[in-house]
């Protein structure tokens, strides 16, 4: 592939890389080249500085695909294994799309050229072996590309008894943690007692929990208030414990002075010079009031206080270094010299004719010249005059982002802990008012107030207090569930990685060492904690020991990964980074390997992304955690510049290296690529690539020269966007990130770059802006078949009119109608050229700011016959389509509910009057379905509701409602693609909480009900992605997608009324502080707060620089032609010169007058300063506008290579005229058409086909024992848990589970049994590698046990020892002689595969005939001629066996640990379990009742193993083929392995094909098939659906 400049400085894999990459520039593409270089690289800084991985992983299935002298040994790749080069997306759909790039471009590699048949491929040199690439294909189904929660999830879930102490598999879902977190509200809510508290898993000092509840609940106004705080805390817990670290000791004992930095770090560089120039400018103004006798000031004196002239005199009599004090004397001056409304404002006019105003009753304190009597005209005038001059500068100096800065941190911090005198009052001033203490008096002492510092202070404290208090409810919720989240995952990956102090420890470990190891620094790559708290604990044997293990497996996952990749980095949080930059320390390392990087970072990195692209502050992304990588990857390559020479020869001044082959050089071959062209373009690439020469010619300035010499490498050339539309949006974007629109400075803004233009295309860029104005109205027509005309509607709205007109112009696009622009001057028309290429409803995308937008858009183009589809539409319990299930759910939930029977009947699926209704539900008694369907007003319908009726009878529920979506009118009345993917999604919901309810239909009715009351909250209407239609969706869901066609919807809308997602919950969160809005009366104004002031400053401006980088999102989708639709909130009106006259207002920062500004800014650039967009010059605040549509089509007064003219159209006559019918006239066309319509009996072909399913291979022998057991399980989905009416108690075990001490012995197995590997032609390496025996080796019974759920140091002791034990039986059993090369029974060991995976089919010829219901009757459907029943699995071990009359045997053999854990007895056998008396016995048949029992328990999935096994041969040579012996069960109790003899072997085959035809049989025929019965009624109790209290058998048998 050809790369530009830029893109192959981003392949440079000899030092870190952080991909600046603007919009449509490929990242991706150059993302996916990058790994595949890594993965193929012999030379590279990881090859050359990092050992490879720890463990070698398993061979796939490129081991199957190809045989092992086709490809080269894992130990000998030269380059990085997939497993271990991480590559972390954003979401899990650009995690698949980049797995597919990398798969393809793997793919497409040859060892040697390819054929000219073969386009696809090309020759790499690096390739030496062919079936190297299915080697690497096969890595890559475990290559770590994924989301960052899967990947921390991947490296937690096998430590998890690790880092929890009871630990969950199960992820719970979005919907089912929102309704746990309500619950643990509540719970919190309803204590009473500390040990209530303790009952719900609370720990601490649970009084000061309820106390810190109950003043929360009288402060924020009750618990309702209060309770949506907590809830706004716990949606954003990771700022929560950021901030909880930032002020003060983890949110308690926070001290005044500890929230200092908070005030003083925004203002580090400006405090000082802004103070001084302010305070002598202040100085001088009051100087100069006091000159001439000061009879300005002493006439307005107050005589009971402090005039504001006054206290400003007196601000002036003192001075401090203290910054603190400086930022309030900053804002007491400023409170003091101008109004509170204009205060917050940036422009705050303060100094009115440089006077301080009159203002809530803080009198100015200076005379107005008339009001001076006391001097003459001519001093008057001279004092004036100058006062004028000191003002404008202090004006001047107020009126700066950084004046607006200081002074609002100035208020904060005066608010929060005045350290600053107040001015003396005066009787009835509001300008300061009284500070509310921490005890609250009954009723609010005055309009205005403000919070006591102590009371500010408590409050924060009670927050976290509370919350935690609640974390640690949810969590004992989350343990009784038996679930987990992602917050859970990420504090695991926390104590996983080292973090802090893990939680299972910090109740053991000493104080020192918590405190040691929650000390990590600013860099967390650094190991500093943890060398701490090593020195912290070595007395402590037993805390060292377990410390030095966890940090000892730290370093080895460390060293599983040698190069990271990391997409979409400006859309990081805090905590991503500090988790993932815990991975890029220093690794584990074996004696005599390299020596670690000489920077601080192991493993070579590339983050990738955009930070004008930062939009996701509401998931808790910080830009500002990007801009700290960039400028930490810039400073480790410095210093590997400078200190690691071991890449010298992979270095060169002012370039880097592409690490690609170039064709026909050292020993390359001229086949690299099949098109000749790019071979002759490939075979000229230079190795190097220099840092000064950039794309397309463009010019390199010094300051990128340096950045790229340091691994920060822009990307600019744009492949997505049309030249001239691409260099009009860098034009707007200049301005829009500009400085001059910072609301506050501050690191979260980022910077404007010019995109360059890597597109060619004959298609010509337009832009085009719909802006309505309503030329005239007239009233409504009574007729409602007369449809009504929206712009001469007096009701219709500014959006309702921009809707028309968007769906008129789209109608036009998509038919190749004239559209036309109006010139007012000759009262004429202009034609507006149409494209020359076909536009299609695909090509069209509108992004609109809210969802709320979405279904009027929707109906609007409906009306104009255009397909429509939108990727959200608001919560889907809520959603047209989906209530009418809901009502028909709780009627099947309730047959006799009436109520319910209401809702069915009035809805569309039964469609019954009101009169009907009530006199059915008046004389209707029972079961109501039934009784609706004797009322129903058509056969079919009746029918319907009776089958409906019979399916809630059986208890199939699911059926029911499946039978109403197919059968009933429901998708008639709701036809909308949206529609139905709504009742798609609601039945996917319903169907996974019933299977999470055991099937209970009432119990999963009621969880919906439950989801429904979180509104918002709540599941949300989703749709996937659909051909053929336009698409409708948010900004935000638009990132990474493009359209030709882009629509940016109602952009004088977006930003006016957005406000902080955190408010609305009265709580503001960021990584620094918390802040609560504390409103103890209702009715009364909020006392002001330092915390919230700064708080919502910081949000406020944060918000406002993401809006912008918003808007640089929703403009950089389009490809071809941009269409903006929208005007300002009072419209635009047709001037009396006969344009169009828009007026802009103050201080909206929305997207309209962001687009204005820019239009604005491109045309002084363009030299056209006065014209349309910047008459008056760049500020267009409070302007009017003339557009003149014709004059702008042909010139839009921009730069020459921007768009040539704007189309503005402003009124339906711009288009063609399109008949429209009333919402009357469609109903009755629409019914009209159902009225017509006769029935046709669809012709149906029966098709023949073959029935595949899938089984489990254990659940054979359960089958065979009872069929009705397997029936209940696989066709009726029940599942076998005991029901207990009882609950069961259960004591802390002394061992782990039998499943999971299963597990770790078959692990030790696999790791520690000898294989001889004698070898046979037959055999490949996979059975003949050589190993020795590890079984009882103490690292290899460490590594087992490293990976166990359990970390309690004497339960890994007993476990250990046990397994010693148990591995000592087998290397004195016949296993053990084999693997030693013994003979045992004619036979010696060849070699062996542990964990053998195998597919086996069983194919059975039956005639089955499908039939499907109807409402008018069933239909034949399908012939079933073929049941294959297929199985999938591993088997334990199988045994390649050598007899002595020269035969060549294969053997199965499962490991059972039965009877190992509390009944084995280690010291005397005899008086264990019953499977330990088989020890000694030599035979290698079953010789014991109980050996007996335990070989025919599961003697049908033995037999399975076996068939496999034969299938497989029966695919060899006949002269390779082995013969399959009986299987073998290693009994772990004993070290036995016991085989079946020949005649149960034969028997087992036979009733294996029998019982397998017959679950195929089961599987494959319809649902009304009758359930076989129980097989043995008179032992019942057998049987796992007897467990319990409540049987679930038969309610005829015993």
């Amino acid at each position: 592939m050809q790369f530009n400049n830029s893109q192959r400085l981003g392949l440079d894999i000899d030092r870190h890389i952080a991909l600046d990459a603007g919009a449509g520039t490929g990242k991706t593409t150059v993302m996916a080249h990058r790994y595949v270089q890594h993965i193929l690289s012999q030379n590279q800084r990881a090859t050359r500085l990092l050992p490879s991985g720890a463990t070698i992983p398993q061979k796939g299935m490129g081991a199957l695909r190809c045989p092992a002298r086709e490809r080269t040994d894992l130990r000998d790749w030269q380059g990085l294994l997939p497993t271990e080069t991480v590559a972390i997306t954003f979401t899990k759909k650009a995690a698949a799309e980049l797995k597919g790039r990398i798969r393809k471009l793997i793919s497409s590699l040859r060892a040697s050229p390819p054929k000219k048949s073969d386009t696809q491929g090309y020759h790499d040199p690096r390739i030496t072996e062919q079936g190297d690439v299915e080697m690497l294909l096969s890595l890559m189904e475990d290559a770590p590309i994924s989301t960052i929660d899967s990947f921390l999830s991947s490296i937690v879930s096998p430590w998890l008894g690790l880092v929890s102490e009871n630990p969950s598999g199960e992820q719970i879902s979005e919907e089912d943690s929102i309704l746990l977190r309500e619950e643990a509200i509540r719970t919190a809510w309803r204590l009473q007692r500390g040990t209530d508290a303790i009952e719900v898993g609370m720990s601490g000092d649970l009084d000061e929990f309820l106390n810190a509840r109950n003043r929360l609940s009288v402060r924020l106004g009750g618990q309702s208030s209060s309770a949506i705080v907590v809830r706004g805390l716990m949606k954003r817990s990771l700022f929560v414990d950021e901030a909880s670290k930032s002020m003060g000791n983890r949110g308690t004992n926070i001290k005044p002075d500890n929230l200092d930095n908070l005030f003083i770090d925004p203002t580090e560089n400006i405090l000082t010079d802004w103070y001084e120039n302010f305070r002598s400018n202040i100085e001088k103004w009051v100087e100069n009031w006091l000159d001439g006798g000061s009879h300005f000031v002493t006439g307005a004196d107050d005589i009971t206080g402090m005039t504001r002239f006054r206290y400003v005199q007196h601000l002036c009599n003192y001075n401090s270094d203290n910054e603190i004090w400086k930022l309030q004397w900053i804002w007491l001056v400023s409170h003091a010299i101008a109004s509170a409304s204009n205060l917050n404002k940036i422009n705050c006019k303060p100094l009115y004719r440089s006077s301080p105003p009159n203002s809530q009753g803080w009198p100015s304190g200076l005379l107005s010249k008339t009001a001076n009597k006391a001097m003459s005209d001519d001093v008057k005038e001279i004092i004036t005059t100058k006062a004028e001059s000191i003002s404008q500068d202090i004006r001047e100096l107020m009126n700066t982002p950084d004046g607006y800065l200081l002074r609002s941190l100035g208020k904060a911090s005066f608010l929060l802990n005045p350290i600053i005198d107040e001015p003396t009052p005066i009787d009835g001033q509001q300008a300061h008012p009284p500070r509310l203490p921490t005890e609250l008096p009954q009723l609010p002492p005055s309009k205005l107030m403000r919070l006591d510092t102590e009371l500010e202070i408590e409050v924060i404290q009670d927050l976290f207090t509370v919350n935690n208090g609640v974390q640690d409810i949810l969590t004992y919720l989350k343990k009784t569930e038996g679930v987990s989240d992602f917050d859970d995952m990420h504090r695991y990956a926390e104590d996983l990685l080292l973090t802090r102090c893990p939680s299972v420890c910090r109740n053991w470990y000493p104080q020192t060492v918590v405190n040691a190891l929650d000390s990590m620094g600013e860099k967390p790559w650094l190991d500093d904690h943890l060398h701490r708290a090593i020195s912290a604990c070595k007395k402590d044997t037993e805390v060292h020991a377990d410390l030095m293990r966890r940090i000892t497996l730290l370093r080895q996952l460390r060293r599983s990964y040698r190069a990271f990749i990391i997409d979409e980095y400006q859309d990081t949080n805090p905590q991503h980074f500090r988790l993932l930059a815990r991975l890029w320390g220093r690794r584990y390392l074996e004696k005599g390997e390299l020596r670690p990087p000489a920077g601080e970072w192991d493993p070579t990195v590339c983050i990738v992304g955009d930070m004008k692209q930062s939009i996701y502050r509401f998931r808790q992304a910080e830009l500002t955690v990007m801009r700290r990588a960039v400028d930490i990857i810039c400073q480790i390559n410095n210093d590997e510049s400078a200190m690691e020479h071991r890449l010298d020869d992979l270095k060169k001044s002012h370039s880097a290296r592409d690490p690609r082959p170039i064709p026909g050089s050292k020993g390359a071959s001229t086949g690299f690529v099949q098109s000749s062209q790019l071979l002759t373009d490939d075979a000229r690439r230079d190795e190097w690539v220099s840092f000064v020469e950039g794309d397309n010619d463009e010019k390199i300035d010094s300051t990128s020269i340096q950045r790229r010499s340091q691994g920060h490498i822009e990307m600019k050339t744009n492949h997505r966007t049309l030249p001239r539309l691409l260099n009009t949006m860098n034009y707007i974007f200049q301005d829009t990130f500009s400085a001059r629109h910072h609301m506050l400075p501050g690191p979260w803004h980022a910077e404007s770059q010019d995109l360059l233009s890597g597109r060619k295309s004959d298609r010509e860029s337009k832009i085009e802006w719909i802006i309505p104005c309503r030329e005239e109205t007239s009233e409504l027509p009574e007729d409602l078949n007369i449809a009504i005309n929206t712009f001469e509607n007096p009701e219709s709205t500014n959006r309702d009119l921009a809707n028309q007109l968007l769906a008129k112009r789209l109608v036009s696009l998509f038919s190749n109608r004239e559209a036309r622009v109006r010139d007012f001057g000759n009262e004429s028309w202009v034609g507006v050229s149409n494209p020359e290429h076909k536009i299609m409803p695909e090509d069209v995308m509108i992004l609109v700011s809210s969802r709320s937008r979405i279904p009027s858009i929707l109906e609007v183009l409906e009306e104009h016959g255009i397909p429509a589809i939108a990727d959200k539409q608001g919560t889907l319990l809520e959603r047209p389509a989906v209530r009418p299930l809901m009502s028909m759910l709780r009627l099947a939930c309730n047959p006799n509910d009436k109520a319910a029977a209401l809702e069915v009947g009035e809805s569309c699926i039964v469609g019954l009057d009101d009169s009907t209704l009530h006199n059915f539900l008046s004389n209707s008694s029972g079961n109501q379905i039934e009784e609706l369907s004797k009322i129903a007003p058509t056969p079919e319908l009746s029918s319907l509701l009776s089958r409906a009726s019979k399916l809630v009878s059986d208890n199939n529920i699911l059926g029911c409602l499946n039978m109403i979506v197919d059968h009933s009118d429901l998708l008639r009345t709701y036809p909308r693609e949206g529609d139905r993917q709504d009742v798609d999604n609601w039945l996917s919901l319903f169907q996974n909480i019933l299977q999470k309810e055991g099937g209970d239909a009432a119990l999963t009715h009621l969880r919906l009900r439950d989801l429904e009351d979180l509104g918002l909250d709540g599941p949300q209407s989703t749709s996937g992605g659909t051909s053929g239609a336009v698409k409708v969706m948010t900004i935000h869901a638009s990132k990474g997608l493009e359209s030709p066609i882009l629509v940016l919807y109602d952009i004088f809308s977006i930003g006016t009324r957005d406000t902080s997602l955190s408010s609305k919950d009265n709580v503001l969160v960021t990584p620094e502080m918390i802040a609560a809005r504390i409103h103890p009366w209702r009715g009364s104004k909020k006392p002001e707060s330092g915390l919230w002031t700064l708080a919502s400053m910081m949000d406020e401006g944060q918000r406002l620089a993401e809006r912008r980088r918003q808007f640089y999102v929703a403009l950089t989708r389009a490809r071809d032609r941009l269409i903006l639709v929208g005007s300002p909130e009072k419209g635009v009106k047709i001037g009396p010169d006969g344009v169009l006259n828009l007026h802009r207002k103050e201080g909206k920062d929305n997207m309209g007058y962001m687009l204005l500004d820019g239009l604005a800014h491109a045309s002084i650039e363009a030299g056209n300063t006065g014209c349309v967009w910047s008459q008056g010059g760049l500020d267009q605040a409070e302007k009017t506008l003339s557009i003149e549509p014709s004059s702008l089509l042909t010139s839009g007064l921009l730069p020459k290579d921007c768009v040539e003219g704007i189309a503005v159209f402003h009124h339906p006559s711009c288009f063609d005229s399109v008949t429209q019918n009333s919402p009357l006239s469609r109903w009755k066309n629409r019914l009209e058409i159902l009225e017509n319509a006769s029935y046709v009996q669809p012709k149906l072909s029966i098709k023949s086909t073959k029935h595949e399913v899938n089984f489990p291979s254990h659940s054979l022998d359960a089958a065979w024992k009872c069929k009705r057991r397997h029936w209940l399980s696989m066709r009726m989905n029940w599942r076998s848990e005991p029901l207990n009416l009882i609950p069961l108690k259960s004591s802390e075990s002394y061992w782990p589970s039998a499943t999971e001490f299963g597990s770790l012995f078959h692990r030790l197995l696999e790791i520690g049994l000898a294989n001889p590997g004698i070898g046979s032609p037959d055999l490949d390496s996979t059975w003949t590698d050589t190993q020795a025996n590890n079984l009882q080796d103490e690292k290899t019974l460490d590594e087992v046990l490293a990976q166990s759920s359990f970390s309690e140091p004497k339960l890994v002791d007993r476990v250990k020892s046990r397994m010693l034990h148990l591995a000592q039986l087998v290397d004195d059993g016949i296993l053990g002689k084999l693997t030693k090369g013994g003979n045992f029974d004619g036979m010696i060991l060849e070699g062996l595969r542990t964990e053998l995976p195998f597919n086996f089919v069983h194919s059975s010829a039956k005639e089955i005939t499908r039939q499907k219901w109807t409402p008018r009757g069933s239909v034949p459907t399908t012939n079933i001629t073929q049941v294959h029943s297929i199985f999938d699995g591993r088997a334990d071990l199988v045994l390649a066996l050598k007899g002595d009359d020269g035969k060549s045997y294969l053997q199965v053999v499962d490991a059972k640990t039965r009877g190992c854990l509390s009944a084995f007895n280690p010291d005397n056998p005899a008086d264990g379990h019953e499977l330990q008396t088989g020890i000694g016995i030599e035979s290698p048949y079953a010789k014991t009742d109980s050996e007996i029992e335990i070989l025919t328990k599961h003697r049908l999935q033995l037999t399975l193993y076996c068939l496999a096994l034969e299938a497989n041969e029966e695919r060899k040579p006949e002269h390779l083929r082995r013969e399959i012996l009986p299987p073998a069960i290693l009994i772990a109790a004993s070290g036995r392995m016991v085989r079946m003899d020949d005649e149960d072997f034969k028997k087992a085959k036979s009733d294996l094909d029998e019982l397998i035809s017959w679950m195929g049989y089961i599987s494959a025929v319809d649902d009304n098939h009758p359930a076989p019965p129980c097989s043995n009624p008179g032992n019942c109790e057998a049987c796992v659906f007897f467990e319990g209290t409540i049987s679930l058998t038969d309610s005829d048998q015993s």
